[in-house]
Parts: structure tokens; C-alpha cells; sequence
């Protein structure tokens, strides 16, 4: 369990600290998001929830100079893969994949326009600074305000992460079996898709599309990892969560001035305030994810993505 934490650390860390533009709804809560809109829309396919998280490949690469380019990409260019798309497992994971965008899809209600709060800022963006407000992290810990803002929006996402297991015990197996089941030709799809344009950043098309293989090797294996994580009892779960996020934290917080105290502590104060945020949302979450369901619903048909 300790190995398989520790690999699963870089990738929690990496997916939810990138960039405070990538940050917005976790893989756990896309999941969820595309297998309530598989049953919305009578699809019966694990493709949809591994497809729903992979926009989010290109930020396990954690420090890469033009990580916020790659982000781009898969969260705005994400028609590049439907147009691509051919067979009907394509179809399905391209289906999944288009639902996540930052346009319209969900990371919209993350990031830009919440559902159920204000329709002038995303859900996360409003719960963060709520948690923010009523769990300031320790002065003490010398955290930079925008740095402290980030992580914030860290302990909202992994909290609603958590939270979502509530809304259906059988999700982590889902994200398991979704990631274990993608179809092998998806990698090509995604080269196919991205290749030319990712030539500029990694020198050639061929080494773009070497990149883009081993990105989604790496991310296919964090997404069994991580519903292997948060199959545990939810207690374990924010534990296991926090203790990971405290190991890579030093490394984080230190190039950005701040001396961290003991790691027991950073851990306490992870954990804490992964609590605070649950309950800061769970009161009107999944109210959230249901109307970003319905807002999705409403798109894909506007956009003729049906898989």
C-alpha cells in the first residue's frame, strides 16, 4: 500500500497543483459527472469515465515549462479529438473527453460559472476563498497569498473528490475498472489529435507523439492508483491524501519562500483543512454537480456529441 501511495503521490500532487488556471474539479468528481450523463443519456460504457478524465494526461507533468500550453490543448482544442473519433469505443472515450472542457464543459462550472452560486465565478473558485476566510492556513508557515490561494483550491477539489463517493460507493471501482478497460487505440487517437500542434513545444512530431504516449501510459496508471486510494474508508482516504500531499510539499512550498515546519504537522494541517473544505461543501455539492450535469447534457446535444 506504502509503494502504491507513493506513486500516487506525485500524480495528486501534479493533477491538483499545476497551475491555479488547471485547477477545478478532480478526477474522482469527472467520473462521477460522466457516469451520471451515461445514465442520463441511456449509455451504458466505462469509456465515458475514462475519457472524462483525460484532459487532465499532460498535468502529471509536473514543472514543465509550457505545462499551462498543454493544458490548453485538451481543455479548448478538445473537439480535435471527436473529429478524429471513428469507431464507437473512440466515440464513447472521445464523448467522455469533449464533457470535461473549460468552454462549456464541466471544468466550466469549476472554474467560470457555477451552477448554484454565483454564475459570475466558478464553484471552486467560491468555495476556496470561503475556506480561505473561515481556515486561514498558519501565518507562521510564511506561504505566499497566491501560493496559499492555489492550495486552497487544492483542499476544495480533493474534498469534493471525497465527497462524491457518497453519491455512489461503486465509483472507485468504476475509476479502476474505467482505467484498466480503455481501449488500446485511444493513444493514437490522442496523437492524432494533438501531435502536429505539440510539435512546436517537444521539437518534432514524432518525438510530440512519443510524448503523448508516455503521458497517457503514466496518467492510465495514477487513474487505477487513485481509485485504489479513495476505495479505502473516507477517513483513510483524506488521510492517505493528506500524507502524500504533505511529502511532496516541502518541494512545492519551498521555491515559493516558505519554510515548512515538521512534516507531522504539515500533514495535520493538510488533513484539516481537506475536512474543512467537506464540510464547507458538502451541504450544496452535489446540488453543483447536478446542475453541471444538466448544463452539460444541454451542450453535448447543442454540439451533436453522442457516443
Amino acid at each position: 500500500m506504502r509503494r502504491m501511495i507513493c506513486f500516487l503521490g506525485g500524480a495528486v500532487l501534479s493533477l491538483l497543483v499545476i497551475t491555479s488556471t488547471a485547477l477545478a474539479w478532480g478526477p474522482a468528481t469527472h467520473a462521477y459527472l460522466a457516469d451520471q450523463l451515461g445514465k442520463k443519456r441511456g449509455v451504458k460504457n466505462a469509456l465515458d469515465l475514462y475519457g472524462s478524465m483525460a484532459p487532465d494526461l499532460f498535468s502529471l507533468q509536473f514543472g514543465s515549462p509550457f505545462g499551462s500550453n498543454l493544458y490548453l490543448q485538451t481543455h479548448f482544442k478538445f473537439m480535435n479529438i471527436w473529429d478524429r473519433a471513428r469507431s464507437g469505443r473512440q466515440k464513447a472515450l472521445a464523448a467522455g473527453f469533449v464533457s470535461h472542457n473549460d468552454l462549456w464543459g464541466a471544468d466550466s462550472t469549476a472554474h467560470h460559472a457555477s451552477r448554484t452560486l454565483s454564475p459570475a465565478e466558478g464553484y471552486v473558485v467560491t468555495k476556496a476563498r470561503a475556506l480561505a476566510a473561515e481556515a486561514p492556513l498558519p501565518e507562521g508557515l510564511g506561504i505566499p497569498a497566491d501560493t496559499a490561494g492555489e492550495l486552497y483550491h487544492v483542499f476544495v477539489e480533493a474534498g469534493v473528490d471525497v465527497l462524491t463517493r457518497r453519491l455512489d460507493p461503486l465509483l472507485v471501482q468504476k475509476i479502476t475498472r474505467a482505467a484498466l478497460a480503455r481501449n488500446w487505440g485511444f493513444p493514437y487517437l490522442l496523437s492524432r489529435a494533438y501531435a502536429a500542434d505539440l510539435a512546436v513545444y517537444y521539437g518534432t512530431e514524432d518525438l510530440a507523439r512519443r510524448a503523448i504516449f508516455a503521458a497517457e501510459a503514466h496518467f492510465r496508471k495514477s487513474m487505477m492508483l487513485y481509485g485504489m486510494a479513495l476505495a479505502q474508508d473516507e477517513a483513510t482516504a483524506v488521510e492517505l491524501l493528506a500524507e502524500e500531499l504533505a511529502d511532496l510539499a516541502e518541494g512545492f512550498l519551498a521555491g515559493r519562500g516558505a519554510a515548512l515546519p515538521p512534516r507531522e504537522v504539515v500533514h495535520q494541517i493538510i488533513s484539516l483543512e481537506i475536512q474543512r473544505a467537506m464540510a464547507l461543501c458538502a451541504p450544496d455539492f452535489e446540488k453543483e454537480l447536478a446542475g453541471t450535469i444538466a448544463s452539460i447534457d444541454q451542450q453535448l446535444i447543442l454540439n451533436n456529441i453522442a457516443d
